[in-house]
């Protein structure tokens, strides 16, 4: 229904390109899960001391992936065919966010995935790495230009009940968000310099704790297109609805974007421990040997 909307910018012409693009790399993601599932690491010969990086958090973070990129097919396919042109431009809201989280989510398991193998120099983990958080920011303000867009042409339409501040928040919160970003990544920079934990346990909590938040901003997508199903032509959307569409949208995708960047590997070389003599090989001589 996208011909019936009369907004200068109108994203529902993308939504079925949006939605297939988000499919296949649903695909992608599945069956690089079942690879890794299915594929058994051969024993490790790596030096005293080198951990390498662990197949769980590639696989964590890529299940994270294939829900969010699987749902943001679907409201994209949903907001394609919608009649009201409102409840198409909200749903994409959501779609939105899942996307642009699904991808970062992708490329936080290729990082795990390269961390697994580059366990001498770290070069190619610390380019992922690179790439990954040059997708952050890419999610970011794709975010913000959608949401804004959003506010602009459905805020309009409340006859000027919109509140004052949420355009302003909208326009500028990716400036505590890249704020905030660059204080996890010191943090954890800290943490993993002074914290005396062993580096597979605390990766394993921090993507543990990714997939959780991705889980609940998979739901929060899931209700916030539920309830727009509500309103119709004859029903207009609400202030109550539309400030709470408009702050979820931003804000679950904010917070997931952070705990994926704190729960990827630091791209650091590990230092090697001296390796361990085989038994009896560095023991004192036997009293029989000459």
């Amino acid at each position: 229904m996208a011909e019936g909307c009369t907004y200068d910018w109108n994203p529902l012409t993308t939504a079925p390109l949006n939605s297939q693009l988000a499919g296949v790399l649903a695909g992608l993601v599945f069956a690089g899960m079942i690879v890794l599932i299915s594929v058994q690491p051969e024993p490790s010969h790596l030096p005293s001391g080198v951990e390498p990086g662990r197949r769980t958090e590639a696989l964590v973070l890529l299940v994270g992936s294939f829900l969010a990129l699987l749902m943001a097919s679907f409201l994209f396919g949903v907001a394609a065919g919608d009649t009201v042109c409102i409840r198409g431009r909200t749903m994409l809201l959501s779609a939105g966010g899942l996307l642009g989280l699904g991808v970062l989510s992708m490329f936080g398991g290729l990082c795990w995935l390269i961390d697994q193998y580059d366990h001498e120099s770290r070069r190619a983990t610390r380019v992922t790495l690179f790439a990954t958080y040059f997708v952050g920011f890419i999610v970011i303000f794709y975010l913000s230009t959608t949401v804004g867009g959003y506010v602009d042409d459905v805020g309009g339409e409340l006859s000027g009940q919109l509140p004052g501040w949420l355009p302003t928040i909208i326009n500028y919160y990716y400036l505590p968000i890249l704020e905030g970003i660059t204080a996890l990544l010191l943090l954890r920079s800290l943490m993993y310099q002074y914290v005396r934990r062993p580096r597979a346990e605390t990766s394993e909590i921090t993507v543990l704790a990714t997939a959780y938040v991705y889980v609940l901003g998979v739901m929060v997508a899931g209700v916030i297109a539920i309830q727009t199903t509500k309103f119709g032509a004859d029903k207009p959307i609400t202030l109550g609805y539309f400030t709470f569409a408009t702050l979820t949208s931003i804000g679950a995708p904010a917070v997931a974007l952070m705990m994926q960047l704190f729960a990827l590997p630091t791209g650091r070389s590990a230092p090697i421990a001296p390796a361990r003599p085989h038994d009896g090989a560095g023991g004192p001589p036997s009293p029989h040997s000459e």
